[in-house]
């Protein structure tokens, strides 16, 4: 059975970047100027961090790696009036 990871990314008004604010994939840190850079980041991480720690991973050698990607942002919305 392969474990559910998980990768949540949120975005950081103050410094203008979109990041890795939680996740349970053994070495995933990331950020990027933009979402969608911040995806395709993740995609080509996580078979580079899967060879460089497979002996992390309590499961076969896998050929793909189900990860559920969330995002939240926070924004201030102003009322008119």
């Amino acid at each position: 059975m392969v474990h559910d990871y998980f990768a949540e990314i949120s975005f950081d008004g103050e410094a203008g970047v979109w990041y890795v604010s939680d996740t349970n994939f053994p070495g995933l840190v990331a950020e990027a100027p933009s979402e969608r850079d911040l995806l395709a980041r993740i995609r080509a991480l996580v078979p580079e961090l899967y060879e460089l720690n497979r002996n992390l991973f309590d499961e076969p050698v896998l050929e793909a790696i189900p990860l559920r990607m969330t995002s939240n942002r926070l924004e201030t919305i102003r009322l008119a009036g």
